[in-house]
Formats: C-alpha cells, structure tokens, sequence
C-alpha cells in the first residue's frame, strides 16, 4: 500500500519496528541522523544541508520524497541515486520478510527500510531523512536522530493529521527526542505554543534559526538569489540556488543544522558552507524547465506553497501568464484559486498521474468562478504545446502536484 497514493493509510511505527528487528534492525546502527520534517521546506532544507555536508568532504545519505521522474531518486549517496542493481538487491533480501509477516508495509516503508540498510553498508557519515508524512509515526521517526528539525507547519493532509493546526503540529513534533535536539523557526502562534510544551517535557533543548542568523537577499533571479548571510556561524555572501524569498527561511534552518554540527566537532569552515550553498541541487521548485518558451515548473500544492509561488511571481516581475494546473482530491486549492488563477492570462487544466488526482472536468465549474478563460488538456505536454501556440511571449507555469512532472520536457 501506498499511503502517498491512497487515503486512509493505517500507521503502527511499532510495528514497522519490530518489522526492522527482523532485519536486525537497521536503523539503530546509522550513524548522525538528521532527521526533517515539517509541512513546507522539508526538501529545500535537506538538499541545503546535504550540499553543505557534501561540500566537507563527508559521505551522506540523502532520503527524500516523492520521486519526480524515477524512485531510485528518493535515495542517494553523495547526490547519486541508487543503482537499479543495488535496489533490486534490496528488494529481493526485504521482500521475504514482508511476504513472512502475513501483511505487506506500506510502499514508504519498504523503501525507507532500504535506505536504511543501504547507508548503513555504504558507511555513509551523515544520513538526512526527510519525514514522509506527519512526524510522529513516520517510518523515518523509528530512528535516533542526531538533530530533529522542524520546517513550516501549515495545512496539508488535513483528513490524516487534523484539521487544526495544534493537531498537526502535534503529529509533526513526534520527531523530537528525549533529551534531544530540535531546530525549527518562529511559527504561527498555535504551532509554537503547541512545540514548546513538547520540547520542554521531552528535555529536548529547542533552537530557533531565524534567531541565529540575518539573511538579506541582495538579487533574485530565476537562477536563484544571491544572499549576504550574517550570525553565529559567521558572514558570507553566495548564491543560493533556489528560487524565492520563502527559500531564505530553509536556508536559515540548514544553517542552524551546520552550526549545531560545527559546535559538535565536525569540520565546516565558511568556505565550505559558502560554496555548499552555491551547488545545492533540487528539481521541482520554481523551476524553469524551458526557456523558449519559459515553462517554470512549482510543485506548490496547499496554501503556503501557492502563497509562496505567488509572492516569488511577484518578486520576478511574472505577470498575465499562461497557468496549467492539476491537484490531488486532498489538497485545499482555495488559495490558488482565489489569488492565482485571477492573474493568469488562461489557465489550462489538467489531471496529475496520480490516482488521487482530481478530474479536470470535476475542477472546470468552481475553476470558472476565478477565471473565464478555462479549458481542459488530456495532458501536460497537451497543454504545453496549446499554450506555447500563443503564449505572446507570457511565461508558462506548471503547478498544483509534484505529479505534474514530466520525464522529458519536450516543448
């Protein structure tokens, strides 16, 4: 089962654990566990924090999700992902014991339980996990994480963790550990009010990064923003390569992260993280996957992450564009509606590969009460070539689902 494609997912991390026992258990053995989660920044912080690492000299691991093109990228070594020969080992050694146990885990678990074990043989030095979804019953949360990081709390996946925010903040702060270590930023008041109390039961000491350090954006372009960064970890300027002010907010947490890790012993000189931040590497945000015509592609899907893209647009100069959107039955799209699809100059809808998505027909009525110029496509690339017919040199935006993504961008 899939809890990323089907609603309703059943977690039991008990069991996932005594499932892992199986496979003498692997997580217990991995070495610095940074462990992500949150409900936006998850993916921007890691990819930061992985770059950084990288740029040291360390080995690490790297588990994100979802995949854009191909599952083996969800697992990497050193910005490598896995071989199909090394998954397909790992699922042959991982699949008697799922088939044993008389019920299958989920799709995320299998493959979490994979990465485990393979950065565990590779003997990688850091491993960076990113939650998949919630916190508190993770898969990933069945490991002893160095540092617990805790990105933006919003709305998202309201039907499996609440519908308030304290609810939600409340699965997500699952992640932190007795006695532990747990960086975040200053959040919305009922998610902070909800963390604090948890951090303090727990012992766990609770790290505020956009109290560490000033991160002024000095030029931002499609190629990203270039930043002077000033605070304990000490001044820089760089490049940071992923596009939008909100990106300043992540970058802040990974900051925090390297400190913390510098202060441990680890060697991260300025250079290091200056030029780590310079070569970080993550698709799918705000991203131009074509320029002529300019197709940008934002896999923004609940409110935050339109308000962002939306906010970023308007940073840009982005006006009177060409919108093609698609979203699973799950996500709030109110605020894409009312803010975003009124800008666009025509928007072209169109259904994600994803089970859960919503059909463009079921979308057209409520899509029409935003914006009069609609139209369904079968496809992206159907609704790439009819915007890019007339696109009177207007730029193109592809958003509202990671499974928008194409393989080839072929224009």
């Amino acid at each position: 089962m899939d809890y990323e494609k089907t609603v309703g997912y059943d977690y039991d991390l008990e069991a996932y654990k005594r499932f892992l026992d199986l496979l003498d258990a692997p997580q217990k053995d991995l070495k610095n566990v940074i462990l992500i989660g949150g409900t936006k920044g998850k993916g921007s912080t890691a990819a930061i924090v992985n770059a950084c690492l990288l740029s040291g000299g360390y080995k690490v691991g790297l588990y994100s999700s979802p995949h854009l093109s191909k599952v083996n990228e969800r697992i990497k070594i050193n910005n490598r992902h896995i071989a199909d020969t090394d998954l397909e080992n790992l699922i042959t050694r991982v699949k008697p014991h799922i088939i044993a146990k008389g019920g299958a885990r989920s799709f995320f678990e299998a493959l979490t339980t994979i990465a485990f074990i393979y950065f565990l043989e590779k003997q990688t030095d850091f491993a960076i996990l990113e939650v998949g979804l919630g916190g508190r019953l993770d898969a990933t949360n069945a490991t002893d994480p160095l540092i617990s990081v805790i990105t933006r709390v919003g709305y998202d996946h309201t039907n499996l963790l609440g519908t308030t925010l304290s609810q939600i903040t409340n699965e997500k702060a699952g992640i932190i550990r007795n006695n532990g270590k747990l960086i975040t930023i200053h959040q919305r008041f009922d998610a902070e009010r909800t963390v604090k109390p948890i951090a303090k039961d727990r012992g766990s000491s609770i790290i505020f990064a956009d109290d560490q350090h000033k991160i002024e954006i000095n030029d931002m372009s499609l190629r990203g923003s270039h930043v002077d960064i000033s605070g304990r970890i000490g001044e820089m300027k760089t490049l940071l390569p992923l596009t939008g002010a909100h990106q300043t907010e992540n970058l802040s947490l990974a900051l925090a992260v390297l400190f913390e890790l510098k202060a441990m012993g680890f060697y991260l000189g300025l250079d290091t993280i200056t030029s780590g931040i310079a070569n970080t590497q993550l698709h799918g945000r705000f991203e131009v996957v074509s320029e002529k015509p300019l197709i940008i592609f934002d896999c923004a899907h609940n409110e935050d992450s339109f308000r962002a893209m939306e906010n970023t647009m308007r940073d840009l100069n982005i006006d009177n564009f060409h919108l093609i959107f698609g979203t699973n039955k799950d996500k709030d799209i109110t605020y894409c509606l009312r803010n975003i699809f009124p800008k666009a100059q025509r928007v072209l809808l169109v259904k994600s590969a994803n089970p859960r998505a919503v059909e463009p027909e079921d979308l057209l009525a409520v899509a029409k009460k935003h914006q009069p110029n609609v139209s369904i496509c079968n496809s992206v690339a159907d609704a790439i070539h009819a915007a890019s017919i007339n696109t009177n040199n207007k730029p193109i935006i592809i958003a509202g689902s990671f499974y928008l993504w194409q393989k080839e961008w072929k224009v």
